[in-house]
């Protein structure tokens, strides 16, 4: 690959100048990935604490790299050290987690002074993230729902039941069902589906169209929420 930039080379005499390259090229490609971030996460789903912590991580782990440098012992004497740290943060979504891990590869490559895997790697991620974005694998616009429900005792209502949540959704599934004795000695059945709409207008209809079912009482109908407009 002699046609790339040997960032390799660069400052190799210099030692604070090494330093200061490697801190600006932390926090340049820290920032292309707290962009992609920005861009591709909706705004109910994020804090600016982590998009803070995106690019602090990357910079503070550059640091610790360059400071170990070819030492054992002062690897194990940082590392012993930061395992005394308990982070209690909780983190809920995956893909946040990937994040982490990309500011802290690219922090690490920096680090060790491997420029051109940093840059690669950045950029690879990147495009990947925006890729999924245009692909079925975004689930940013997914909205998952939650219907219980008593179907009475007129024949036939699961069978409409099942076709109103299929016109609606893109997904479902029945994921329980309870029988509960009544004090006439009836029975009545109660069902709970779990499906992924096809679109957020679709909550409604489902709702109009479950209401018109004779004996169908809806008694719980739920949506998660995790849709954001904004994308």
């Amino acid at each position: 690959m002699s046609g790339l930039i040997d960032f390799n080379n660069v400052y190799s005499e210099d030692s604070l100048s090494l330093v200061l390259f490697t801190t600006l090229m932390t926090i340049l490609l820290s920032s292309v990935l707290v962009f992609t971030y920005d861009k591709t996460t909706p705004l109910l789903g994020r804090t600016q604490n982590f998009i803070q912590s995106l690019m602090l991580m990357s910079v503070v782990t550059a640091t610790i790299m360059q400071s170990i440098g070819d030492s054992l012992a002062l690897s194990f004497g940082i590392f012993g050290a930061l395992a005394i740290i308990r982070f209690r943060s909780m983190i809920s979504d995956p893909r946040d987690i990937a994040f982490i891990f990309a500011t802290m590869a690219v922090g690490i490559a920096c680090g060790v002074h491997s420029f051109q895997n940093a840059v690669v790697g950045t950029l690879a991620f990147s495009v990947l993230i925006f890729f999924l974005k245009l692909t079925p694998f975004n689930t940013v616009k997914q909205v998952k729902g939650n219907l219980r429900l008593d179907v009475g005792d007129q024949p036939g209502n699961l069978s409409k039941v099942e076709d109103i949540i299929r016109q609606n959704s893109l997904s479902s599934r029945l994921i329980r069902y309870r029988l509960t004795p009544n004090p006439d000695g009836t029975e009545s059945t109660e069902y709970e589906f779990a499906f992924i709409l096809r679109s957020i207008k679709n909550g409604s209809e489902m709702q109009t169209s479950l209401h018109n079912v004779e004996g169908v009482k809806i008694i719980r109908l739920m949506f998660e929420d995790n849709y954001s407009m904004l994308n």
